[in-house]
């Protein structure tokens, strides 16, 4: 007997406590399948609330977000042999952690699809008010359908439920109609949403819905697609237009975009758009292991709560950085420091640079967090990613274009990074890396842009050709003897795995899990799969 689908809608009681006003509040229960509900303005918003949960559910484990764009790139690569995961490229479409995105992510596109049922069907709500939140459920809907296909989808796509077809078995999208799909959602959320500065911080804007829609116009402009559409003009206008307010600016401080996160506050003039976990109450529910997983490493639990720093690094990037000693951003993302035990709290130097943690956020200034979970913020969209696709999609049209190289320059200057002479399309994709670096996009980008089997090769050849080197980074922060350090790969042969298991035919897309196929007959699988 078949198990029941998993695309229906599944309710859940909600544990939220809420917040301050000036931020986005969750209430207790969000009573989303409720009719009753939608008679009182308060009670959509519960409802609201309720669909915003369901990303902080689906991120609440760093995995689908964080970990897995990262891991086996030529940004990062998971540095554990114990609890391994979808990170090494080695498992099966049983594999839990795919369960579980999917599962997740289609919770929450099908709790957006009944609140638009409830709120044409209720009364009591005036047009207006049903057109302001019709708006931001649709924003959430498009990004949680972006996120199933980006993952799942390629050309084959996914299924798109919606609220006219609400607890049926679909097949699935062609991918191009998806992306239709997520752009319509997207344009109707940028006509009828408020501006950032009138939004609730965490909730969506206009101006987020504006930079959303350049990314999604250049993902379906790449790999597996075609630029049939005209999408690098869209994804460039669309930046053009957050970067024509002049509401928006770089943070003057690259490392105090990330201080902001870990301590949840907002900066809405750089970062668009962010995902508020919290942990009030202890309550692991609302909270995310993004510090602990992904973070500089603490060892010592006595200082604060651990940072395991599961994701590594690859030695390409931090030289990348060292290459250029001025650009800040090497020693915040790829820090030699870590807090050692029995070390006094203070910070020590690590001797091998194959070790290095993804050290972008930092769960020492996170206020709370228990075990391997805090309240540690997560960004969606900065200004700086606003800027580079901007760049990238006006080099598209325009290949060599000032315009390009200013934007780029734009956010070296803040770093304090060498500026760029001249612009091409791989000092773009370069430049992704460097200022954007696991914040959940290098694996996609690859993808679109055609060119993960080349990196993968690249990487792996960058650490071979790195074993026995010397540590640069130890005359200049070593801490005690010797004087030198060197660099190796003895004992740590499975940091290659997730490069040696890729499978550039099969990979690109995770499988559409087993229990879901087993479910529904109109699905069929991914390749190789």
């Amino acid at each position: 007997m078949k198990a029941k689908v998993l695309l229906l809608t599944t309710i859940f009681s909600l544990l939220f406590i809420p917040g301050c006003d000036d931020k986005l509040d969750i209430p207790p229960q969000d009573g989303i399948g409720s009719g009753t509900l939608y008679q009182s303005e308060a009670g959509a918003l519960a409802g609201l609330m309720g669909i915003y949960s369901r990303i902080v559910r689906a991120y609440r484990e760093s995995v689908i977000n964080a970990m897995y764009p990262s891991a086996g790139t030529d940004e990062a690569f998971e540095n554990r042999t114990e609890n391994r995961s979808i990170l090494e490229n080695s498992f099966t479409s049983s594999q839990g952690d795919v369960l579980s995105a999917w599962t997740l992510l289609y919770e929450g596109v099908n709790a957006a699809n009944v609140m638009m049922v409830e709120l044409q069907n209720s009364a009591a709500l005036s047009e207006s008010v049903k057109e302001a939140y019709t708006a931001e459920a649709r924003f959430v809907r498009a990004y949680l359908y972006f996120d199933l296909q980006k993952n799942f989808g390629g050309v084959e796509g996914i299924p798109v439920p919606d609220e006219t077809t609400l607890k049926q078995l679909l097949p699935r999208t062609k991918g191009v109609e998806v992306y239709d799909k997520i752009i319509a959602d997207l344009e109707y959320a940028e006509a009828h949403l408020p501006s950032i500065q009138e939004a609730t911080p965490g909730r969506a804007s206009k101006e987020a819905a504006q930079a959303l829609l350049a990314r999604v116009c250049l993902y379906r402009a790449g790999s597996p697609f075609t630029n049939d559409g005209d999408y690098y003009t869209k994804a460039r206008d669309w930046a053009k237009k957050v970067m024509d307010n002049e509401y928006f600016e770089l943070n003057s401080s690259y490392e105090d975009v990330f201080n902001k996160l870990a301590k949840e506050e907002y900066d809405t003039r750089e970062v668009l758009f962010q995902i508020a976990f919290y942990y009030g109450n202890q309550d692991q529910n609302q909270s995310s292991k993004l510090g602990s997983a992904m973070g500089m490493k603490v060892d010592d639990e006595a200082c604060h709560n651990r940072g395991y720093g599961l994701v590594s690094a690859t030695i390409s990037l931090t030289s990348a950085y060292r290459n250029d000693p001025t650009d800040e951003r090497g020693l915040w993302n790829t820090s030699p420091f870590y807090i050692p035990t029995n070390n006094d709290c203070e910070f020590a130097t690590m001797f091998n640079q194959f070790q290095y943690p993804a050290s972008k956020y930092r769960r020492l200034l996170e206020d709370g967090g228990t075990g391997s979970y805090g309240p540690h913020h997560w960004p969606v969209v900065r200004f700086s990613d606003v800027l580079l696709m901007y760049a990238e999609a006006e080099n598209e049209l325009n290949p060599g274009s000032e315009l390009a190289l200013n934007a780029v320059n734009e956010v070296r200057e803040r770093a304090h990074a060498t500026p760029l002479e001249t612009i091409s399309k791989e000092l773009i994709q370069e430049e992704r890396r460097l200022e954007l670096c696991f914040e959940g996009f290098r694996r996609y980008d690859l993808i679109r842009w055609g060119i993960f089997q080349e990196k993968v090769d690249e990487t792996m050849a960058a650490m071979q050709a790195a074993d026995n080197s010397e540590n640069t980074d130890w005359p200049l922060y070593g801490t005690g003897d010797p004087e030198s350090r060197t660099n190796s790969l003895n004992g740590l042969n499975y940091y290659f795995d997730a490069y040696n298991n890729y499978e550039d035919n099969k990979h690109q897309l995770l499988p559409i899990p087993e229990q879901e196929i087993g479910a529904n007959d109109l699905i069929k699988q991914n390749p190789n799969w």
